[in-house]
């Protein structure tokens, strides 16, 4: 890649919601990138043509996408988008699915995660067994890429000593949750007792977790992930994670254990995947943009 140059999806005008990335895009015009602006909506309800519109087409660009969580379908159908115009995302669709989906990374961090089963569909007989696969509760449950951890114990957190009633209406929760946002099917995990920050909501304490983000193999950026808690002050034990994925841009969410040692939580598409607010945007693209071809 010779020039970094950024594809944002976010929400148009108008819409109610937060839009994460109002900060990036601020660091993006000081720093002078080429940057372009498509509609969230227009691609999620399948009309990445349409999306693409004003953006001027054939440069031969590589576009770097910062938006909404996409499925792996609509995040290909942008993607044929942009070729068709004569452009490309870095990422390409089997890259971006292969960071995103728990069953897809999984095998890969199998040694350095909790316990895990998954399913596919929402059958709860089949999540039910898949469950019981991993021992006694505590569980947490999910769906292929998120969580609703924000209604820990309404649908997410499954306690020690629950029942499989008390089991189907977590599961039945979190899929009324997530509507047809609901990805693919459940994953159950066996709960780790996490690190903590010494800070806590109504429903639990707040764990000691970092966001790692990684450009072509390498840990460019990284931040706690929650607003509290104290940065990473050794980062080595993490560095050859990004030679596990194949992927030139994801994240990889790490908590600290109670016990001692970590654990990988999670792992996103780096173009999805939010700064914390602890990590200055500058320092991200300084990195992405140092490691393009353009000094900066």
């Amino acid at each position: 890649m010779d020039e970094l140059s950024v594809l944002f999806c976010r929400p148009m005008a108008g819409y109610a919601g937060h839009d994460r990335f109002e900060r990036e895009a601020d660091v993006v015009d000081w720093m002078e990138l080429d940057a372009h602006v498509i509609g969230a909506e227009l691609v999620v309800e399948d009309e990445p043509e349409r999306a693409l519109e004003d953006v001027p087409e054939g440069g031969g660009r590589t576009f770097l996408y910062r938006g909404v969580i996409l499925s792996e379908e609509q995040y290909e159908g942008l993607y044929e988008a942009v070729l068709d115009r004569g452009d490309t995302l870095v990422v390409d669709p089997a890259q971006y699915a292969g960071a995103l989906y728990v069953p897809e990374y999984h095998p890969s961090f199998a040694d350095v995660s909790p316990p895990t089963r998954w399913t596919f569909g929402t059958d709860l007989d089949d999540a039910w067994e898949a469950a019981r696969e991993l021992g006694e509760p505590p569980w947490l449950i999910k769906d292929h890429v998120k969580s609703a951890k924000e209604h820990w114990h309404e649908a997410c957190y499954i306690p020690a000593g629950a029942s499989r009633d008390d089991f189907d209406r977590v599961a039945t929760r979190l899929i009324e949750l997530h509507g047809d946002r609901f990805e693919r099917g459940f994953v159950i995990r066996k709960f780790l007792q996490l690190a903590t920050t010494g800070v806590r909501t109504v429903d639990r304490r707040i764990p000691d977790e970092h966001r790692l983000f990684f450009w072509r193999g390498e840990l460019v950026a990284h931040s706690p992930y929650h607003e509290v808690g104290e940065p990473l002050t050794d980062t080595a034990p993490f560095e050859a994670l990004g030679t596990r994925v194949d992927s030139p841009f994801f994240t990889i969410d790490i908590a600290l254990l109670e016990r001692g040692g970590w654990v990988v939580v999670e792992l996103n598409d780096g173009g999805i995947s939010g700064l914390p607010e602890q990590l200055d945007p500058h320092e991200l693209y300084r990195a992405l943009v140092g490691r393009s071809g353009r000094g900066y």
